[in-house]
């Protein structure tokens, strides 16, 4: 629906977009010195990652439809909540141990 109301530089972008958001929470894993934060940082960037991949190769016929949505962008509002609480836990791990 994003590339049908946007074309095809705002479904780039929008793509873009998710891949920045990923690539943030892999900069996070790196950054924090606890270990269990690294594992969180690492989880929540390849549950974004696989879901946007599905979702995206869905769309374009590569990948089997299973009803994954997009992360930020797709209708359910229990998805939504569970990416926002996933950003939420980024926030928590980069942030250092004696500030926590």
């Amino acid at each position: 629906m994003a590339g049908e109301e946007l074309g095809f530089w705002g479904a780039g972008g929008l793509v873009l977009l998710l891949g920045f958001v990923i690539v943030r929470a892999l900069w996070v894993a790196l950054r924090t010195g606890d270990p269990f934060a690294r594992l969180v940082a690492v989880g929540v960037a390849c549950w974004l990652a696989f879901q946007t991949f599905q979702n995206v190769g869905m769309n374009l016929g590569l990948m089997p439809v299973t009803g994954l949505p997009l992360p930020y962008v797709s209708y359910g509002g229990s998805s939504m909540f569970a990416c926002w609480l996933a950003v939420g836990l980024l926030a928590i791990a980069q942030l250092d141990p004696i500030r926590r």
